[in-house]
């Protein structure tokens, strides 16, 4: 019996052996290949591409030049972090790290075509009024007419007015225009420089903060709070934000990185927005049955019970989104407090962070998801109080849990 138990144990052991072995040839080749993939993407389409775009008047922009006019004043290409999925590449010149986007591709085109077959493109005049109108309604920000011609760098050549075709798409691009527009209050990424559709901005390092179930019984969770205390304050930031708050319909760890002089940014705006805009786009009378058909992402909308369509404000906040996926995650995914380390105070705070709907005192009026100021500065003060205090080890709770 003895000996086919350890039969057994040997044969099960091997078995493991022999997955991890596959698993690590699999991550070795999924690594190869995604290099590969980026490598090929950065050196033969997207830099190859720009410079024979700038090289043919379709493309302009300072960036056109730095990279293509002094290919040598570029060096260390490589892929971008892991998360950071709106970099293409980055490069290093004179010592900054230069992170090289794509705007996204748009569907509207400012060409027509007159009576003569002949494409027409607007005066450099009325496209600078088109991008005015454009950032006023978008993202409710008057700039004046030599704001707005400094946003242009005045790049475009009239003799190729096609170009302006490529400004028009980094204007519809919210990564771009969130960085240009909110660029002195440093939440976003400083952009550098474009080149057509292209555009760099500075490079981000991202926090370390490695997400798996092991970080239940790790001992960094004073460094975690850290990070939350952090990021919390990034989060109170964006409310702040004039001429009206910035909400966040996505949020993850994985995407909030540190400068070069250690302020924290946002790498993706894409999913930002002004408190009007989406409160438009959540009540804009879009058939449905639960609250949830109006949810934009993580920004929650209203079902009205009557008429079954969404026609409410959003219902949550930044703080809110904060506390259910920055603070307490899930899955595989948890959270920067889920740890067994976590006080059971604070993970009460968490929790009705996460919904306050119950309490009439802790959230905003005409928005039962999103916490009010009153249990904003509580969690944080608590947070602060416990960052320089190990608590003890009876209190202790995962936040995590249910």
């Amino acid at each position: 019996m003895l000996n086919a138990f350890k039969r057994r144990f040997r044969t099960i052991l091997q078995r493991f052996l022999l997955l991890a072995i596959l698993g690590a040839i699999f991550m070795l080749v999924v690594s190869y290949m995604n290099l590969e993939f980026c490598y090929k993407i950065m050196s033969q389409n997207s830099l190859t591409y720009m410079c024979k775009k700038y090289k043919n008047y379709e493309y302009s922009g300072s960036l056109c030049e730095e990279l293509c006019a002094n290919e040598q004043s570029f060096k260390s290409f490589k892929c971008p972090q892991a998360d950071m999925g709106t970099i293409m590449f980055t490069a290093e010149k004179n010592g900054d790290v230069y992170a090289v986007k794509l705007a996204r591709h748009i569907k509207d085109d400012l060409s027509w075509i007159n009576s003569q077959g002949i494409q027409v493109y607007p005066k450099i005049e009325n496209f600078h009024h088109i991008v005015k109108m454009h950032i006023t309604l978008t993202y409710n920000v008057t700039l004046d007419d030599n704001m707005i011609k400094a946003l242009v760098n005045q790049e475009i050549d009239k003799n190729n007015p096609h170009q302006m075709l490529n400004f028009w798409r980094l204007f519809k691009d919210n990564n771009y225009m969130m960085s240009k527009l909110y660029d002195e209050d440093s939440l976003f990424p400083t952009v550098l420089g474009s080149c057509g559709p292209y555009y760099a901005t500075e490079n981000l390092n991202i926090l370390k903060t490695e997400q798996s179930l092991l970080q239940y019984i790790s001992s960094d969770w004073q460094k975690r709070l850290k990070y939350a205390l952090s990021l919390m304050e990034f989060v109170f930031k964006m409310d702040e934000m004039k001429p009206e708050p910035l909400r966040m319909c996505k949020m993850k760890i994985s995407n909030f990185g540190v400068t070069g002089d250690k302020r924290i940014k946002y790498e993706n705006a894409e999913h930002v927005y002004v408190e009007t805009k989406i409160d438009k786009r959540l009540s804009d009378g879009s058939a449905c049955e639960d609250d949830s058909d109006c949810n934009f992402h993580y920004c929650m909308g209203k079902c009205d019970a009557k008429t079954l369509t969404c026609n409410g404000l959003q219902q949550n906040n930044n703080l809110q989104i904060f506390c259910d996926k920055i603070l307490k995650g899930g899955g595989l995914f948890p959270g920067l407090l889920a740890s067994a380390k976590t006080p059971k105070n604070l993970m009460k705070m968490v929790k009705n962070c996460i919904d306050p709907s119950k309490f009439s005192n802790l959230h905003v009026p005409d928005r039962p998801y999103a916490p009010n100021t009153e249990l904003a500065l509580r969690l944080y003060n608590e947070m602060k109080r416990l960052h320089k205090v190990e608590p003890p080890k009876e209190t202790m709770a995962v936040v995590g849990a249910n």
